[in-house]
Parts: structure tokens; C-alpha cells; sequence
């Protein structure tokens, strides 16, 4: 089982052209030549994953309060798009199973960020291992699951060892490499912004794909690669 991805992923969907992770922007994304795209995934009070970034509503929707202290048929009927711009009112925040669904439909693969709230950490990485091996037991080589929180990635480890695994994190702390072989990881997630052509070389010789975020500049995204980074991930 090998991972098999392109130069360029798209960060929540298609974020500079559509609302972010939003099935508007995965079709967007599709349709701008993406193959792979990136999404948050979060516990609504009555534990459905649903894609979403923060912890709090508001920035990308008419809701208020903490997402996971909202149930998920509440969470729906938000309007997702229209902070966004006025053509993508009536945007939805979906729920992972919908994310899956139109990923699968558009033949996007998928790299799934753990973002837990505060105090949900195993939980959600348990929800949302359980729905991969529900629902895309025929897609371990075309989805990386990833997470700023190893909590989350031991809970993968274990409970859906078939899907490749990716350490996030903000740059190349001391252990990192240890931790990145510990869960079993195959990829290492870097900010960009700190990554210099050393630490990718570190990477590589780890035995590691490095997949980079979020690069938006053409410029800085040609150097990045140039010096080994397997793929960026852009709005």
C-alpha cells in the first residue's frame, strides 16, 4: 500500500475561490484540476463528524457557541457560504459522510485533518475511524489521515491501521522524528514558513513524504519543490 499523491492538494476544498470546507468548494476544486483536497473533520454534540475548522461558529457561518455543543441536524441548517460571498448562500456545513460521498463522486482522494474540540480528542479520532472503515474500505491508498494532536493519531493507529497517517504539526520540533514512527505515520505536515531545504532533506532520509501548508504563493510553492516537498497544500 503506497500513497499516492499529486504535486498540489486543495486546503479545505478550494478556500480562495469558494467557502471553505464546503461541498461547493470540493466541486470547485475538482473542476480547477485538483485530485486531492484537504478537510477538517469535528464532533457535533451528538457525535456526528461534520467539516469544520474552528472550535467556535461564526467565522464561516450564521451560527453561535461551540460547534460541538450543537447537534448536528442544527449545524445543517446554517448558512455556510454567504460570509463568503452572496452566490454561495444556502451553503451547508456537511457532515463527513457527505464529504466522503461527493470526494468519491468527483474522484478527489482525501486528506482528513482530526480537529477535535477541546476535551474530545479520542472520541472524535474514534468517530472518524470508524467511518472510514465503513465507508472507504476500498480507498486506504487515496486518503492520509492527519492531526495536530497525537491522541488522535494513536487512536487511527489503532483503530483504522489500513489508512496511511500524516504528522502535522507547525515545523521540525526535537522528537518529531521518533513521534512520526511511533504512530506509524507516513508523511510529515510542516508549515511552510519555517521549512527550510534542510529539514525536507531531514524528511526524506526519515523515510517520510512531506506534504507542506498552506502555500500560496506560485514563487515560494516552485521552491518547495525544487527542494523535495512531495506536495503543497493551497487555497
Amino acid at each position: 500500500m503506497s500513497l499516492r499523491l499529486s504535486r498540489v492538494i486543495g486546503h479545505r476544498g478550494v478556500a480562495a475561490t469558494a467557502p471553505e470546507n464546503t461541498l461547493t468548494g470540493f466541486r470547485l476544486a475538482a473542476e480547477a484540476g485538483f485530485s486531492w483536497v484537504e478537510f477538517d473533520v469535528m464532533l457535533s454534540a451528538d457525535e456526528v463528524p461534520m467539516l469544520h475548522h474552528d472550535e467556535k461558529l461564526g467565522r464561516t457561518n450564521d451560527g453561535r457557541g461551540r460547534l460541538c455543543e450543537q447537534d448536528a441536524e442544527a449545524l445543517k441548517r446554517l448558512d455556510a457560504g454567504a460570509w463568503f460571498a452572496p452566490d454561495f448562500a444556502g451553503e451547508r456545513i456537511p457532515s463527513f459522510a457527505d464529504g466522503i460521498a461527493c470526494c468519491r463522486a468527483l474522484g478527489l482522494a482525501m486528506n482528513v485533518e482530526i480537529k477535535p474540540a477541546k476535551g474530545h480528542a479520542i472520541r472524535t479520532a474514534e468517530v472518524v475511524a470508524e467511518t472510514l472503515n465503513t465507508l472507504c474500505p476500498d480507498l486506504t491508498d487515496l486518503i492520509v489521515v492527519s492531526s495536530f494532536e497525537r491522541e488522535c493519531l494513536e487512536v487511527a493507529k489503532e483503530k483504522a491501521p489500513d489508512f496511511h497517517r500524516g504528522y502535522l504539526c507547525e515545523s521540525l520540533a526535537d522528537g518529531w522524528r521518533q513521534a512520526a514512527e511511533d504512530l506509524g505515520c507516513v508523511s510529515v505536515h510542516p508549515n511552510h514558513r519555517p521549512l527550510t531545504e534542510a529539514a525536507v532533506a531531514a524528511i526524506r532520509e526519515a523515510g517520510f513524504k512531506t506534504l507542506t501548508y498552506t502555500v500560496n504563493d506560485p514563487l515560494r510553492a516552485a521552491t518547495l519543490i525544487a527542494w523535495g516537498v512531495d506536495a503543497v497544500i493551497t487555497d
